[in-house]
Parts: C-alpha cells; sequence; structure tokens
C-alpha cells in the first residue's frame, strides 16, 4: 500500500541506527534520504537555492564552513522538508554531536535587519574628523605663542617707548608709564640704551670679559644678558645703526631678526648662528668669542 510506503519513506533513520553502535549524524540521514529518492546534490542546491559545497558540507557534517550554528540549523530544517524527514529529527541528531552547541543561539540583529552601515561608519568618522582639527587648532596656536615668545615685536611698528633710554623715560614720561612694560614690548635696558639709539654706543665697561658690536640693516628686536644676569640691552635696533656693548661672559643673546644683524665680538667678525626655517635666534657668547 502507498501508506506503508511513506512511512518508511519518511522514517529512515531508526531503521539505519539500529545498524550503527552510534546514531547517525544530520549529514548521513540527509545523504541516505537524498539518495533513495535518486536526486543528485546539484538539484538539492539549485531547489534550496544554496552552492554546492553549502550541501556537501552538510552532508559532510562540516558545519564549521556554514558559520554560526543558527545558519546550519536553517539549513538542515530545509534540506530535511525536501527529502521528507521531520526537520526536528534531524536536528536533535545535529544537536547530539559533540562540536555543535546543545542551546541554540539566538538570531542575530544581521540577520532580521540589514545593519546601519552608513551611520556606524559616519558617527566614527565625524568624531576622528573633530579629535583632528581640535588638534591641529592647538598645535597652531602653540605655535604662534611660541613665536611670539622667540620673536616679539617683529614686522610690526615698535612702541614708541621701546627706543627710550631708561633715564630719559624718567625725565620725559609721567610717573605712572614709567613701569616695566609687557613682556612682548619691553621698553629699557639696564645697562646700556636700546639699541636703536641714532649713534654707537660706547663701551659700558671696557675691563669685562667679552665685548661685542652689532650693526643692523633692518630693525630687530634684540635682547642681550651677561653671565651675572645683567641686562646690557633691551629693545629694537633699526636699519643703519651700531650699537657696541661690554659684559661677563658667557652672553645670552636673543634677535629677532637673525638675518638682519651682523656682529662683531672682541672686535673679531662672528656669523650669527641661525636656524633652518627660523628668524629669530637665541644663543650664547663665550669669553674667546665662541659661539653655541
Amino acid at each position: 500500500m502507498e501508506t506503508g510506503g511513506a512511512a518508511q519513506e519518511l522514517t529512515p533513520e531508526p531503521a539505519a541506527a539500529s545498524n550503527h553502535d552510534t546514531p547517525l549524524t544530520p549529514g548521513e540521514l540527509l545523504k541516505s534520504a537524498r539518495t533513495e529518492r535518486h536526486v543528485s546534490v546539484q538539484q538539492i542546491a539549485d531547489d534550496l537555492h544554496l552552492d554546492v559545497r553549502v550541501v556537501e558540507a552538510l552532508e559532510s557534517n562540516n558545519f564549521a564552513l556554514l558559520g554560526p550554528p543558527v545558519y546550519s540549523r536553517g539549513h538542515l530544517r530545509k534540506y530535511a522538508t525536501l527529502v521528507g524527514l521531520p526537520p526536528d529529527v534531524v536536528i536533535s541528531h545535529y544537536e547530539m554531536m559533540n562540536d555543535v552547541p546543545v542551546v541554540p543561539e539566538p538570531v542575530p540583529a544581521s540577520v532580521t535587519a540589514p545593519p546601519p552601515e552608513r551611520m556606524s561608519l559616519r558617527v566614527p568618522m565625524l568624531v576622528v574628523a573633530g579629535i583632528v582639527v581640535s588638534v591641529a587648532v592647538l598645535w597652531i596656536a602653540g605655535w604662534l605663542v611660541n613665536r611670539l615668545d622667540s620673536e616679539p615685536a617683529q614686522g610690526g611698528e615698535p612702541p614708541q617707548a621701546t627706543n627710550v633710554a631708561p633715564e630719559e623715560s624718567g625725565q620725559d614720561m609721567p610717573a605712572d608709564q614709567v613701569e616695566p612694560a609687557p613682556a612682548e614690548t619691553p621698553v629699557e635696558s639696564d645697562a646700556t640704551p636700546a639699541a636703536s639709539s641714532a649713534a654707537e654706543t660706547p663701551v659700558a665697561n671696557a675691563g669685562n670679559d667679552v665685548t661685542m658690536r652689532l650693526r643692523f640693516s633692518e630693525p630687530s628686536w634684540v635682547e642681550i644678558y651677561d653671565a651675572t644676569e645683567r641686562r646690557l640691552i633691551f629693545g629694537i635696533g633699526q636699519a643703519g645703526q651700531t650699537s657696541t656693548l661690554a659684559g661677563k661672559a658667557p652672553l645670552r643673546v636673543t634677535l629677532g631678526l637673525a638675518s638682519a644683524v651682523s656682529m662683531e665680538v672682541n672686535d673679531q667678525s662672528v656669523p650669527v648662528p641661525r636656524r633652518a626655517g627660523k628668524d629669530a635666534a637665541r644663543f650664547t657668547v663665550a669669553a674667546d668669542g665662541s659661539v653655541r
């Protein structure tokens, strides 16, 4: 009868299981049912809309090739239904395998709905861009502050008080304006007049270790201290002017525009040291006239 034949077709695994010491694997059940129906692997792949290698992986129990267990269970259920096997029986054999977790894993969100890839990439990119812009702004601000510190008053119109000697400031300016000026617009010199004096400044003390003569081809900031922390010159030298000074070695020299200044130490011409790409220069002059 047709009924008996159908029963044998739906439950081939008990008979097969009786001939084995261990239960049949899900792949063996599916392959046995397929061969009994005289169906090729290619036909199963076409009906399930799968690659042939996926069907072969199911029949060889190579479930690692299929990814997470949720995909393996889905393919097994569809394959079992196609060849007339109860899906729950095939799944139970699948879960009895040692390398398969018994508890089914939840379906990941990526299966039910496509992830918002553009949003997930866009937000980190905006954060990274914001960080890069912030770092760039901070770096530029730091660079400007450092440039202002090393090259004060360069390229701008110097304050009138910068070219005034200390004794003149006390006579010509009101008392409330004789106070020390801010660091970026220094006013006076402790030892000699400012570098912009109309005539060459005489040597303050010929008995000190080092004498220095500065000639200016363009306006440049100049600040020099000796070893006793005495300020020898402090101001802006104008084009065509010369300043001569003396102090205890070593002398600490700061120039706002090094290319505009020529220097003699102990009556010997000494090149002004310059840094690549920098207009300002900071160096020391030793007793023997060497520059560091």
